[in-house]
């Protein structure tokens, strides 16, 4: 059940979340094609590259918080029903010209092809490379969505935008330690497996190490725990008296939506959780759900983990078309960035320099380029900068307070920086 979760998105009860500052933005134009979907997923996707869809199982804040801000427009099919998976009669009413539906069964895909050209979305969870190494999970459903509706260029301009965001973080994170407690009771929770769609985000692409559990007797499946043949899944359920296992973490996130706002505030204050070091020090973030794998739930993961840190986020958009991404923690007095010129553009050189709080530093003498780590390239590739580097304190303090003031130079021009990260939305 657990990993059907995972694969199908948030089915949370309970308060929302905020939507992320990188999931804000206005709704993208209709689509030329009516678009229907099952999954809050592949909704996501879409609403992020442009097509967002006429209708879909769903479609409402409650059970899509964070796309809470992108629903206008979208007809809520309700629930999935068991056997047909939609209500047909409302499937026909909204006339799609595309059904996306994350199941394999022909009967279903028959039904619904009735209506409309029926799509079997494939979730491999996690996707194997040839290599057998663990691909991106994200990646790979977000093109799965994308793709049959013609949207492949948006899709990778949206990865770009997450690559840039990533850089700057991985930088920052690579090598913390993380767990997510999927809360059960007052009393009880799960731990997410690193290969779970929500934590192989972060594991993968920011390089954090995810908390694993010292018994593989601990987890739903030995598989669980096993690299060769990766699975999917959370622990068994566990008790409040298991916590200080968690004790060496650097953060922790925690997930609520099987349970009520009353019985978050029971756990929260059990002292086995108050005492974790992570919890002591504030380096926990708690939302209703996680698994909201799309890339504007990735975005407000990626929010939810930056906060847990304690790391502030900024973007610019630099003269001729460049792009930047900053990542700052204002305790360690450190910066990281992440630097992109204009797609198609050569690599330009020169120094990457900020101005903040009435000095300029210099970030680094001269930026060197390389092809973003990613499983779907960009055509021209996208190419960026990245590194670290201690600053004085004032600086660090002058651009968490003030950061429209501050002034990013790299890749022959300068921008002021915005809090949080671009929109992942296109269109």
């Amino acid at each position: 059940m657990a990993v059907g979760l995972a694969a199908c998105g948030s089915s949370s009860s309970g308060g929302s979340p905020a939507a992320s500052a990188s999931s804000t933005s206005a709704s993208p134009a209709a689509p030329t094609q009516r678009i229907a979907t099952d999954n809050s997923i592949p909704m996501d996707a879409l609403i992020a590259v442009g097509q967002k869809p006429a209708c879909a199982l769903n479609a409402d804040a409650k059970d899509s918080p964070e796309l809470a801000d992108y629903l206008d427009g979208i007809t809520n099919l309700g629930p999935r029903v068991n056997g047909t998976v939609f209500n047909i009669d409302a499937l026909a009413k909204c006339r799609p010209d595309v059904i996306i539906v994350s199941g394999k069964d022909p009967g279903v895909l028959n039904t619904v092809g009735k209506i409309g050209k029926a799509v079997n979305y494939v979730q491999p969870n996690p996707p194997i490379n040839p290599d057998g190494s663990a691909g991106s999970t994200w990646r790979n459903w977000l093109h799965a969505a994308a793709d049959p509706v013609g949207a492949t260029a948006q899709a990778n301009t949206v990865i770009a935008t997450v690559d840039l965001r990533e850089g700057a973080l991985k930088g920052m994170l690579q090598g913390k330690t993380l767990a997510v407690l999927d809360a059960r009771s007052t009393s009880s929770y799960l731990v997410a497996n690193k290969y779970l769609p929500l934590a192989w985000a972060y594991v993968r692409d920011l390089g954090i190490k995810n908390f694993q559990l010292a018994s593989p007797d601990d987890y739903e499946e030995a598989g669980c725990t096993d690299d060769k043949k990766p699975e999917a899944c959370y622990s068994k359920e566990l008790s409040m008296e298991t916590l200080p296992a968690l004790s060496g973490l650097d953060a922790i996130l925690v997930q609520t939506r099987a349970v009520t706002s009353a019985d978050v505030d029971v756990f929260k204050a059990n002292p086995l959780f108050v005492n974790l070091p992570a919890v002591k020090s504030g380096h926990l973030s708690v939302a209703t759900a996680y698994t909201n794998t799309g890339p504007i739930g990735i975005s407000f993961l990626f929010d939810k983990v930056a906060d847990a840190f304690h790391v502030k986020e900024f973007h610019a958009t630099l003269k001729d078309g460049g792009r930047a991404h900053l990542a700052v923690d204002p305790a360690a007095n450190k910066v990281c960035w992440s630097v992109s010129p204009a797609p198609g553009t050569s690599k330009p050189g020169g120094s990457i320099k900020i101005a903040a709080g009435g000095s300029t530093v210099k970030l680094a003498d001269k930026a060197t380029f390389t092809p973003a780590e990613t499983d779907y390239q960009t055509s021209p590739p996208t190419v960026f900068s990245t590194g670290c580097a201690a600053v004085a304190p004032k600086l660090a303090q002058a651009l968490v307070a003030s950061p429209a003031s501050a002034k990013l130079t790299a890749v022959g021009g300068s921008g002021s920086l915005v809090p949080g990260a671009a929109s992942v939305v296109v269109g």
